[in-house]
Order: structure tokens, then sequence, then C-alpha cells
């Protein structure tokens, strides 16, 4: 939710967005869909105590409106006497949290054209082909290729509405596309499990293929830092390192790049999950 603020606003709303959650935490029962108020009040006063954005308690009034007004709505404001008091909405903040994660994933998964569509459909709550086709401004072939595209992987739902029109005259059917959020969040909740478990198991893999190259370059660091601190001059430091031959070498810098992107697509996935589950805990 902080860095959420600092991509939407600024680092100061970010540092808001922190001291706001800390006091929740200090007032409010845990799961509770949206928390105690706080007092204007007692906000400013903490931000001068604890906060190093100057900034931030000159124009608070200001940065309270605009988290206020945008469209995220992580927080409310309670009533107006002595400032008013303001709310973080916890369960809308994960709502809101998660319908961005899962665009996200669409646009890496299928491209910004597919993310308008889904941007598109979510805010229509329901949509017809045509419809798609004419707002998001995509060729009619291409539109209607992405929008089952997503249907098929099933982040977009299909409802089918029969309309009489008369006795002699044959049922007219609509196709309205629409986004259930709960299902689409417990399928991408279940891809990231499998992803998490994949990457896991192909870091395992490649640290028990490589184990005597790892081992062997631990110990020549470990004996380059020792000899480091014991004032050896570079040519004996040079000597050791040269233990490692250069197709080693070659193959241990592709092992160690491969060991950080996948460390680094855990943490994402780590991330997802997490968002996910809190946003599903809610419901």
């Amino acid at each position: 939710m902080v860095l959420a603020m600092e991509r939407r606003i600024d680092t100061d709303a970010g540092e808001l967005m922190r001291l706001l959650l800390q006091q929740m935490y200090l007032r409010t029962e845990p799961w509770a869909a949206v928390s105690n108020p706080v007092p204007y009040t007692e906000l400013k006063e903490v931000i001068r105590k604890q906060s190093s954005h100057p900034q931030l308690g000159v124009y608070l009034d200001q940065y309270l409106k605009v988290m206020e007004e945008d469209l995220s709505k992580f927080i409310s404001k309670v009533g107006d006497s002595a400032g008013g008091q303001y709310s973080v909405n916890i369960k809308n903040s994960f709502t809101e949290l998660t319908w961005t994660t899962i665009e996200n994933i669409v646009l890496e998964r299928s491209g910004s054209k597919a993310a308008r569509i889904f941007r598109l459909i979510r805010a229509k709550k329901f949509a017809e082909q045509e419809q798609i086709q004419q707002v998001a401004m995509i060729p009619a072939k291409e539109c209607k290729l992405l929008t089952y595209k997503l249907l098929e992987e099933s982040f977009l739902q299909m409802q089918e509405l029969r309309k009489s029109l008369a006795a002699n005259v044959p049922n007219k059917t609509f196709f309205l596309f629409h986004i259930e959020l709960d299902q689409v969040a417990r399928m991408v909740l279940e891809v990231c499990y499998k992803a998490l478990f994949n990457a896991l198991t192909r870091r395992d893999h490649e640290h028990k293929e490589n184990r005597r190259l790892i081992e062997k370059h631990q110990r020549i660091e470990s004996i380059t830092q020792s000899m480091r601190e014991q004032g050896a001059d570079q040519e004996q430091l040079t000597e050791i390192e040269e233990m490692l031959t250069p197709p080693e070498t070659t193959l241990l810098g592709k092992i160690q790049t491969m060991i950080k992107r996948l460390s680094e697509a855990e943490l994402q996935l780590d991330e997802t999950v997490f968002v996910l589950q809190l946003y599903l805990s809610y419901l």
C-alpha cells in the first residue's frame, strides 16, 4: 500500500500511508475491513515527531485530500471536527491491489491491447464484443482474438443472455463479457503456486548439478578474503583466483545469473501470492 501511494502520487504520500498504517495497528482489531479512525491532530503530531519528510507536515491537508479522492480509495475521511479523522479501507485496499496485480499480469502475458480490453471490461462491468471493439479502438479481428484469449485463460468470463422479441420471432442471444474477480484471483493464485514450485525446484537442481563448482568458488573466495586480511599482495591474490579456470569462470557466471533470476522471480511471486491471499481472506 505504501509503494502503491508512492507510485500513484509521490514519496511523501507513501510516507503518510506508512504512518496511517502504523497508527491503524495500534487501534484496530486484526482482520477488520476498515480501521478505527485516526484523528487529524494525532496524525499531525506523529508526523512532527517521527517523519523525516518535512514537506509532509506543511502540506498534510493537501495530501490527505488527494489520497481521499484517489480512485484507489485507500483512506476515507470521517467527520470534520478538529480537522476530521481518517480510516484505512483495508478490505477495499487489497481489492484494488488485486485488480492492479492481475492487470499487470495480463499486460506481461498478452500485451498492452489485452490489458486495455481487461480494464475496459472492468470499468463497464459487462460488455459485448462489438462494444469492446468500438471503445478499445482495436481492429475487430485482433480485438476478438485477444478477448477470446483472455476468456480461454480464465481472465474473463462470459454470460449468455436470451432476449424474447415476439412470439413469432426467434430469441436473440447476447454474449456479455465480465470479470469475476474472486474466480480470477483464485486461478492466478494457483498459477503462482505452480510457478513458485517450479522456480524453487529449478534453483535446487542448479545447485545440485553444479555443487562442486559452487563449493570450489566459495573456497577460493574464502581463501582470497583471508589472505587479503593478512596483507597479501595482488600477485598472490591473482594466483589464488586463477585456481578457477576460464571455462569454469564462464559456467559459474551463467549459473549465478540463472540463480539470481530465479530468486528475483520467487520474490515477485511471493509478493503476488501475499496480495491475493489477503484479498481472498477478506471475502
